[in-house]
């Protein structure tokens, strides 16, 4: 959710936000949505701080993509509150620069999102649940999204900015388009594994040698509640009186708006016409308008008049036509014709128009029978997300206030406790295959004091409690588990190392004069013969090959020049470069603009790295290390 938008706004801006996008202000209060007091800061921006909530609530959004080790170590921490230092010097920068969005931008580009809509609508319980289950608070969440949106603008300034220069770009198109001749060998690590040879001792040696390789981490089994809001819904059936007044409650829901299909001729204008330019194209769209009006075809018309040329090869076809999408004067003309009626001239900044409203489909209301269906479903939603607020509460209450087992809830609410399979930090599956359930599970609360979890909120309408069952200390793999990884590795091993040797001496035996057909043949390398490649037709080639050829200098005297190329588990390959053709003439337009956005981009992104990096060393920060 957060990855998608960003936020930010404070006090009465807050306020005015929240009631642009229809949230009550009272689901949150007074106190807890302007109390800042008391927190801790992580770091200090110049004038600005970062809260160790902030800099937790980002640790765990990365803790599903992360492996659980880096979260402990603390180059990974450091890490994250240095892009949150970034964060906070770019959206203050933009700020300064002049750079804004309004009010009104922030909270449609929030009413907009899929993640708080419900049926293709906002909703203001969706967007707290959502917001809750991520740890913000509103102000919080708005804050980012336009710190956000800020960066994003100053980044395109900077990123479109950069001019490329013509010779550039035929500088890149020649290399880019340049041939090279290319002949293979290949030493497969695979093939040599068979006859490499692996004792007892030495199998025994690595496994002493690398202990950390073989370690298993700490597991657990948990017992589990489970509540959900699409469980207490079952067995709801909604009265029918009931279900008319959610028919009269949720009326725009069910209205399929109006449709319109227009059509239209254009007699275009320049930005700024001349009064005898107005008049000529006044007077020609006139004598359309007649024509028309006299039972001339329309969209014959508009293919020998339009200058529209996109509508005009479809008889000034316009498609559906919807609110805030055309011109508001050929709009405004579109919905206040009938059926077949063609408009008086219009004029809009791209011309004259004469527009003809050839299909229209009024607004109409669904039947109550035709929403029946689901309407039983809005209101068993309805009913279950207002029971699930009371029971989730009971929910919390139980597992917090009886900590040492998960029956006495169970029994309230009437739910089951699960088994989950065994599962480490690194997590697992079903229950345990969710980032925050595993957290829990590792706390040591409920490691190793045997107690319930709080309630987690996996999702806006579930909640998992969790009770640590049963315990599998961390250890080391036997070494019968282990024996055949360990003699595969060490055969890898020593197949590389023949590998390297037979390239090396092959190599020599190369620039000694012989040819790759003969050497390969001699020590039974599987042969590639000779063919062409540039840098963006590369044939299925190994990369690391391809970028040994184009690095290699160019043959002289007619002799091939060699490579011997590491291909890391594969083995290696050697390689005879046989030729280089650069390329002649021009490269083709759409060439030309691929290089210039790869190079505008390169240089944006550089640019913008470095002045990301001046604000750093021009700011005062300070780091409280212990609160990380």
């Amino acid at each position: 959710m957060l990855t998608k938008i960003r936020e930010k706004t404070q006090g009465i801006i807050a306020t005015f936000i929240l009631v642009l996008i229809g949230v009550p202000f009272a689901l949150w209060g007074v106190n807890s949505y302007f109390d800042t007091g008391g927190k801790i800061n992580v770091a200090r921006v110049g004038d600005m701080k970062i809260s160790q909530d902030e800099y937790r609530r980002t640790l765990d959004r990365l803790r599903a993509r992360v492996e659980p080790k880096a979260m402990n170590d603390p180059r990974f921490k450091q890490s994250v509150l240095d892009s949150l230092i970034s964060q906070t010097l770019l959206a203050h920068d933009a700020e300064n620069q002049g750079y804004r969005i309004s009010d009104a931008q922030l909270a449609q580009i929030l009413r907009d999102q899929p993640s708080f809509q419900r049926d293709g609508k906002f909703d203001p319980a969706l967007y707290e649940a959502l917001l809750r289950r991520e740890g913000l608070s509103p102000r919080e969440f708005e804050t980012r999204v336009r710190d956000d949106i800020l960066v994003t603008q100053v980044q395109a300034g900077i990123s479109e900015s950069f001019v490329v220069t013509q010779g550039e770009i035929a500088a890149l198109a020649r290399l880019l388009a340049q041939e090279r001749e290319l002949a293979q060998a290949m030493i497969s690590a695979e093939a040599l594994m068979p006859k490499a040879t692996v004792s007892g001792a030495d199998i025994e040696q690595y496994y002493s040698a690398h202990p950390e390789m073989f370690q298993f981490p700490e597991q657990v089994r948990v017992d589990y509640l489970r509540l959900s809001a699409g469980d207490l819904n079952q067995g709801f059936q909604p009265t029918e009186e009931e279900l008319k007044k959610a028919y009269a409650e949720e009326a725009a829901r069910y209205v399929i708006p109006e449709k319109r299909r227009a059509s239209h001729i254009l007699i275009s204008l320049p930005a700024q016409p001349g009064e005898d330019q107005s008049k000529a194209a006044l007077a020609k769209i006139q004598d359309i308008a007649r024509q028309a009006r006299a039972g001339g075809d329309f969209g014959g018309l508009a293919k020998k008049y339009s200058a529209d040329s996109v509508t005009a090869a479809q008889g000034g076809d316009l498609g559906e036509v919807r609110r805030g999408v055309l011109p508001k004067e050929v709009e405004d003309a579109v919905f206040a014709l009938k059926s077949g009626e063609v408009s008086q001239p219009v004029r809009s900044p791209f011309g004259y128009h004469l527009v003809k409203l050839t299909a229209h489909t009024p607004e109409k209301r669904k039947a109550f029978a035709e929403v029946r269906k689901d309407l039983v479903e809005v209101l068993r939603r309805r009913q279950a997300e207002e029971r699930f607020f009371d029971v989730a509460e009971k929910f919390r209450n139980l597992v917090y206030e009886q900590p040492d087992s998960l029956a006495p809830a169970a029994k309230a609410l009437g739910l089951e406790i699960r088994k989950s399979e065994w599962f480490s930090p690194a997590g697992g599956t079903g229950i345990a295959a969710n980032p925050k359930v595993v957290q829990a599970a590792f706390e040591p609360d409920v490691l190793s004091q045997a107690r319930n979890s709080d309630a987690i909120e996996i999702s806006a309408d579930t909640l998992v409690a969790v009770r640590v069952a049963e315990r599998r200390p961390a250890g080391r793999k036997p070494l019968a588990e282990v024996r055949p990884g360990i003699e595969r590795t060490l055969k890898q091993q020593r197949a590389l190392e023949q590998a390297h040797s037979l390239g090396e001496a092959a190599l020599q035996e190369l620039r000694a004069g012989a040819s790759l057909e003969a050497v390969a043949r001699k020590h039974g390398f599987k042969y590639v013969p000779s063919r062409t490649l540039t840098r963006r037709q590369t044939g299925g080639i190994d990369p690391r090959i391809v970028e040994s050829a184009f690095r290699a200098p160019r043959p002289e005297g007619g002799k091939p020049v060699h490579e011997l190329v590491d291909l890391g588990e594969q083995g290696y390959a050697l390689l005879a470069l046989q030729g280089v053709r650069d390329a002649s003439g021009k490269a083709d337009n759409a060439t030309q603009q691929q290089i210039r956005a790869l190079l505008g981009t390169r240089r944006g992104a550089d640019y913008y790295a470095n002045y990301r990096e001046g604000l750093r060393q021009k700011a005062e920060i300070k780091i409280y290390s212990d609160q990380l």
